[in-house]
């Protein structure tokens, strides 16, 4: 058997062993930044199998990550930091199912949506398609829509690297 120095791994050959090291001792807490960067595809699903069987077992893990479908893959709550400060925290099914809305509709004549209607935000209209997030009584927006003359309509609980990136915009 031979013996290879850390220094002279890949870099996702380090990352592995510094997961089996973050491992080793049957940690309580993990905090993992950016954990599966450098790690192939299978690498990755392999990670995620382990540290959901860390959890399952009462480990608590904090996962920062800029890769949000990974967060929405592995978390159960999700917290969002702006200019260094905690501006939300929520478990994500909260976040997606009861905060934003995506309302997407073609309209026949006059938009009725505006962006200073209460809820309204990233507004985008472009020959007769709307695009917009809703955040509110449902209902309300409903009522402002049956005014309208709509071929279609879609809505949606938008992504959470869409509901973060509202929070930046």
């Amino acid at each position: 058997m031979s013996c290879r120095r850390i220094r002279d791994l890949s870099y996702g050959n380090k990352k592995k062993v510094g997961i089996v090291q973050g491992l080793l001792h049957s940690p309580r807490l993990l905090f993992l930044d950016e954990p599966t960067s450098g790690l192939d595809p299978l690498m990755q699903r392999k990670f995620f199998d382990l540290i959901r069987q860390e959890n399952d077992r009462g480990v608590t893990v904090f996962f920062s990550s800029h890769i949000l479908g990974e967060v929405q893959r592995l978390c159960n709550r999700v917290g969002i930091i702006r200019e260094g400060k905690l501006v939300e925290v929520s478990d994500i099914r909260s976040l997606q199912q009861n905060n934003y809305k995506k309302i997407r509709l073609n309209v026949n004549g006059e938009n009725p949506i505006s962006a200073d209607l209460p809820g309204v935000s990233n507004l985008q209209k472009e020959n007769g398609l709307v695009q917009f997030f809703f955040r509110g009584d449902i209902n309300n927006i409903l009522r402002k829509l049956a005014l309208t003359d709509v071929s279609d309509i879609s809505i949606e609980e938008p992504s959470l690297e869409e509901i973060f990136m509202h929070y930046y915009e």
